[in-house]
Parts: structure tokens; C-alpha cells; sequence
């Protein structure tokens, strides 16, 4: 795992999460400095926006905050709301993250394609509580807003993209071995064909005939 490429392609997530809220939402978040730590995807909060994307790699783009900061970003909190005012106003502020985070993957998922060719994303899925998350490498960098902190989370699961590179790191090896072997065998086959009347030891001859004997059988064979 490339740890660089995490590191930049989350703080470009990051970018585009506070570019999507202040769009959307007109709520400007001041850029986010150094503050990026690279660790597995465990959420500290307890709601969770994510939308998973497939292809020669795979992960999530996320967001994860608290439940009075959604409300807040929605202008919808008010002092001494309780759980059951909070679990009302999900269907609002939830979907209006969804479209935050739907957002801007469209905008980061730019970077990943210019690395790694087309990703498949996935509609938007938000999590109300835990979630247990396989332990893959991922970025997070902490938005400080005035309606509170939002941690923008990248996941990269580069473990399958690896074999894929190696199967077709050892193709292309295969595939100009091949393309060698076809221009030596064609070289040899002219060089042979006019030695014997320029001096060439009839023993030598003899041998690379042989050996072309040997790559005709071989090729025959397989066919």
C-alpha cells in the first residue's frame, strides 16, 4: 500500500467535502492544516456517511460526525433537543449528507481514475451508530466547522489492485519473452539458411538446426 497516495488522494477528498458543504450548504470550513492520520477506518462518532466504489481498486469515501452537528449544518438544532427531536430530523439531514458526500466522491473520484482507471461508486448508505469496519488501510483528516467536527475518511483496499499488477506486470513479461523468442528463431532461420556457402563449420550449422528443429516441434506441439 502506497501510503502517499492515500495521504493525497485524502486531503483532495477533504477538498472537495468542504467545497460540497459550502455549495450546498453555504457554511464555510477553514482548510484543515496538517491534521491527517492514517490508522484502519475506525469511526469516533455516531453517524456515518460513506459511498463505496469498486473497480482495480476499493474503499469508501466517508464522513463521520455527530448527530447535533448534522442538525447544526442544517440550521435545524436548537438548544435541549433529545434523541427522539434528533431521530425526526434524520430523514432531512440525512439526505442532505448523502448528496454532501455523493458530491463530493464525484469530485475525488477524478484522482483515483487518473491512477487506477474507471471506479464504480455506489449510492450513498448512512449508518446511525457503530459499524465494524475490516481493518483497511485508511486516511482521515479532521473539518473543524462552526456546527462542529466532521472527519472526512478515505478507505483504499489496494490488495487485490496488487495482484491484478502482478498478473499483468508477468503477462507483459510473457508477451515480450514470446515476441524475443519469435524475432531470434526468424534472425537464426536467416543466418542459417545462408552459411553454408560462407564458411561456417558444418558442426555449428548442425547445432542451429537443431535448435530450430526443436523450437518447431515445440511450437507444433502446442498448437
Amino acid at each position: 500500500m502506497d501510503s502517499q497516495i492515500l495521504c493525497n488522494q485524502t486531503m483532495v477528498y477533504s477538498e472537495a467535502v468542504r467545497e460540497s458543504i459550502r455549495d450546498m450548504l453555504g457554511v464555510e470550513i477553514a482548510p484543515p492544516g496538517d491534521a491527517l492520520v492514517l490508522d484502519g477506518f475506525v469511526p469516533r462518532r455516531g453517524l456515518i456517511v460513506l459511498v463505496h466504489f469498486t473497480g482495480f481498486v476499493q474503499g469508501d469515501f466517508a464522513i463521520n460526525l455527530d448527530e447535533p452537528v448534522a442538525a447544526r449544518l442544517l440550521g435545524a438544532w436548537s438548544e435541549g433537543m433529545g434523541e427522539t427531536d434528533l431521530r425526526n430530523l434524520r430523514p432531512d439531514y440525512g439526505g442532505m449528507l448523502k448528496e454532501v458526500v455523493n458530491t463530493a466522491a464525484g469530485r475525488a473520484v477524478v484522482g483515483l481514475e487518473e491512477m487506477f482507471g474507471r471506479l464504480t461508486y455506489h449510492p450513498p448508505m448512512v449508518v446511525y451508530g457503530e459499524i465494524d469496519a475490516p481493518l483497511v488501510p485508511c486516511g482521515r483528516i479532521s473539518l473543524r466547522s462552526s456546527a462542529g467536527e466532521i472527519d472526512c475518511c478515505l478507505v483504499l483496499d489496494m490488495a487485490g489492485g496488487e495482484v491484478e499488477r502482478m498478473l499483468h506486470k508477468a503477462m507483459e513479461d510473457l508477451e515480450k519473452a514470446r515476441r524475443d523468442v519469435a524475432e531470434c528463431f526468424n534472425v537464426l532461420t536467416e543466418i542459417v539458411s545462408h552459411s553454408h556457402d560462407r564458411g561456417v563449420s558444418n558442426a555449428l550449422i548442425e547445432q542451429a538446426e537443431s535448435l530450430l528443429k526443436e523450437i518447431r516441434a515445440q511450437v507444433a506441439q502446442e498448437r
